[in-house]
């Protein structure tokens, strides 16, 4: 609870204001104030205390003067002070109804805008709701900060993306082994397909490379060494080798005797003519020279010139031809594509060949020196065979180079024969590069920002998700405001209600939303866009209607506080003239509001409704206190309400009279002590015919509406005294002209009508 204010400086009209006497507030404090004495500037410094911001200070300091603005007060049994634009704590438990609330929260002007709308939901949904929506608009504002930054992000990305790739896939790019490798090669490529197009007639008649194949060692050669004749007598074999042998015949020998046989014509010898029918070595000749060893002598006969055709140097010329040539077409091709085979080993090859060549040789030979015998080969041979044959891994792999150099080769034919697409490689070249530079660090950080700053927006949206839905099981909350609120309008006699509360996210913030209704005809608020000539609250709701409004929400929340009880509720005159047949509902619930909050402050200018307040209170519960002028300076001081109610009549008697005899006092206080002053005199002639809450204005038009029964006929000779007097001195009261503090005022005019008020009591 508020104690007292110790010292207010250099805040609007508090210059130096040091309270004087007994300035301790209690539960129900009442603080009298002439308008423009500070009482705006008071809500100020409360809502600065309430807030924590320094600018509700700081905005209306004291003008003329260098001095800092400062505060000290008691609060809670503590001191606090506000000083180089700081407090030195804060208090949160304040509520305070004043213009700044109604401003904020429920209409500016003749209009409920959006911000109006967004912090009167604040105020509805107490505070976990406030926490809530301000976790969403907070959330709100980030996201809006983060879409930002991933435009930013975006736009760093966006910079080196190729044509024809999507920003996703491009984030989904791996890098690519060997980038710097295949983009040299692929500028190769282009080389060789530019030169290729360049030389085009040259390609397609060059020819492509040659594959090689090992001379074939004869597959028999082993199974004609190994053949022998078993149909030859033994007899008939020593007969022919004895005769070779007595005839020194030698190798040949053999071979001339199966010529010689051949010679044989009638059972006749060749050489001597004599016959041989009955010669046994004839017969011998004839059973060793049969078919099948003939047969298998011609056999043995070809076995050498086969090895030799086979394996011989005619053989391994055309694979070495064939190796030269492939080496003089690789050497043309290399300028357009890729093309190599390994080196072939054609020496060993030629060794090979050579060392089984002459190693069949001997074999061949042995064998044809006795044909029906089997000739077994040694180690040497067939050591030698395997070697010949092992050769053949190296063949494949030579033609495996070769037919991959030959597609190769057949491409460039093929691209040569259909125009050669240059810019297809090019494009190739281009992503390659596009791919390289995705990965340089500088473009991997930018695109690992741009997916942080994605992923972080995505978690603040499902953060403000989380709010809203939370938000969004306070709906009931609205439902009971509406209803509270319709209570409170209910009990102020007004001729509307609202209806349609509910909540929406405009503008991606919570807000509130309602309409009114008029016999029962619901109304939209409209706003500023709102075509003329469509009902809405600027046209459908009088001033004195939009006040009872604002209070009413006011009210309707410190209901649903449940920390009601903590708080200290300020008032800054809570009814205007407008609405004086309010005075006395507005004057209960400020009473009932005394016994629920841990303290009420009301301020107003109204000395009389202030005293409705205090009626029913006792002086350990209340304080009455008032702010005053002492030269250009408000000072907080004590104020005895009731003599301030009961003798006002009578000041502004004396007000009056001081100036209509020596124009003494201050012009702008004796304009504005007519009007009362009448109403006092008025009251006092007609008791009973004029309520509290009505005013010079009212009383006119009852003495006017009198009928001949009524003591008001007695008043009707004055009638027009009467309202020509109200007419002139309504210019300076707040409630006719907002700007009655600089209507101007001319002292004969004035003393004019100061006489004309006396004159209407007997005065001079």
């Amino acid at each position: 609870m508020i104690e007292k204010f110790i010292s207010i400086k250099n805040i609007g009209r508090f210059r130096d204001c040091c309270p004087k006497g007994d300035v301790a507030f209690r539960n129900l404090t009442l603080l009298f104030a002439e308008n423009g004495r500070g009482k705006t500037m008071l809500c100020a410094i409360l809502r600065s205390l309430q807030t924590g911001q320094p600018e509700f200070i700081s905005e209306r300091k004291t003008l003329g003067t260098n001095e800092a603005a400062s505060v000290q007060m008691r609060l809670g049994n503590s001191t606090l002070t506000f000083s180089n634009n700081a407090w030195s704590a804060i208090h949160p438990d304040i509520a305070i109804f004043d213009s700044v609330f109604i401003h904020d929260n429920v209409y500016a002007g003749d209009y409920v805008d959006h911000e109006q709308k967004k912090n009167l939901y604040r105020v509805i949904v107490g505070t976990q709701g406030v926490q809530l929506a301000k976790q969403i608009e907070e959330l709100d504002g980030k996201i809006r900060d983060a879409n930002a930054d991933i435009r930013t992000k975006k736009e760093a990305v966006s910079r080196t993306l190729p044509n024809r790739v999507t920003l996703e896939s491009y984030l989904a790019w791996q890098p690519v082994d060997g980038i710097e490798s295949r983009i040299q090669q692929k500028n190769t490529e282009i080389a060789n397909r530019q030169l290729a197009l360049d030389k085009a007639t040259e390609i397609q008649s060059k020819a492509l490379l040659a594959k090689i194949s090992l001379p074939t060692f004869p597959e028999d050669f082993l199974t004609i060494l190994g053949k022998k004749l078993t149909d030859i007598t033994a007899d008939a074999e020593t007969c022919v080798r004895q005769q070779i042998a007595s005839h020194q015949m030698g190798n040949q020998g053999e071979t001339w005797l199966s010529q010689g046989m051949g010679y044989v014509r009638n059972d006749l010898c060749p050489f001597c003519g004599q016959g041989i029918q009955f010669n046994d070595l004839s017969a011998a000749y004839r059973s060793h020279f049969n078919t099948a060893y003939k047969t298998l002598k011609e056999e043995v006969a070809r076995l050498s010139q086969r090895i030799t055709i086979a394996i011989g140097d005619t053989a391994l010329n055309a694979v070495q031809q064939a190796l030269s040539g492939n080496l003089a077409l690789i050497e043309f091709w290399k300028q357009f594509t890729e093309v190599s085979v390994p080196d072939f080993p054609f020496q060993n090859v030629q060794a090979n060949c050579a060392r089984l060549r002459g190693l069949a040789l001997a074999l061949a030979q042995r064998k044809q020196q006795n044909p029906v015998e089997a000739v077994t080969p040694n180690d040497h041979f067939t050591t030698a065979l395997n070697e010949v044959q092992s050769l053949q891994q190296a063949v494949d792999t030579y033609n495996a180079a070769v037919a991959a150099s030959n597609a190769r080769i057949t491409e460039q034919k093929t691209a040569v024969q259909q125009g050669g697409d240059i810019n297809s490689l090019k494009q190739e070249l281009a992503d390659l590069e596009a791919k390289k530079k995705r990965f340089e660090p500088d473009m991997v950080q930018a695109c690992q920002d741009y997916q942080d700053a994605l992923i972080d927006k995505n978690d603040l949206e499902q953060q403000k998700d989380t709010a809203k839905q939370q938000l969004d099981q306070r709906q009931s909350i609205l439902q009971t405001y509406e209803h509270a609120i319709n209570e409170y309008l209910d009990q102020f006699n007004t001729g509307f209600r609202i209806v349609n509360t509910q909540h929406s996210y405009r503008g991606g913030t919570p807000s509130s939303q309602f309409q009114i209704q008029i016999n029962n005809t619901s109304v939209d608020l409209g706003d500023s866009r709102t075509p003329a000539g469509t009902p809405c609250f600027k046209t459908t709701l009088s001033s004195g209607d939009r006040s009872a409004l604002a209070l009413a929400f006011f009210l309707a929340a410190l209901k649903q506080d449940a920390n009601l009880g903590n708080k200290i509720v300020v008032l800054d005159d809570p009814f205007t003239s407008l609405d004086r047949f309010r005075r006395t509902c507005t004057q209960q619930l400020i009473r009932g509001l005394s016994c629920s909050a841990q303290q009420v402050i009301v301020l107003s200018h109204d000395p009389h409704f202030l005293k409705l307040v205090s009626d029913g209170h006792s002086s350990s519960e209340m304080r009455t206190l008032q702010l005053f002028r002492t030269g250009n300076n408000t000072k907080l001081g004590e104020w005895d309400i009731e003599e301030e109610t009961l003798s006002t009549y009578q000041k502004d008697y004396s007000t009056l009279l001081n100036f209509y005899r020596d124009r003494s006092g201050t012009s702008l206080d004796v304009a504005r002590a007519i009007r009362p002053f009448l109403e006092g005199m008025l009251r006092v002639h007609f008791p009973g015919y004029f309520q509290p809450n009505e005013w010079l204005g009212d009383f006119i038009s009852k003495i006017r509406g009198a009928d001949s029964a009524s003591g008001l006929q007695h008043a009707k000779d004055d009638l027009l005294e009467f309202e020509a007097i109200n007419e002139y001195s309504k210019k300076y009261h707040h409630e006719q002209n907002p700007n009655a503090d600089s209507e101007p005022i001319f002292s004969d005019e004035l003393h004019g009508f100061v006489k004309r008020t006396l004159r209407l009591v007997g005065g001079d």
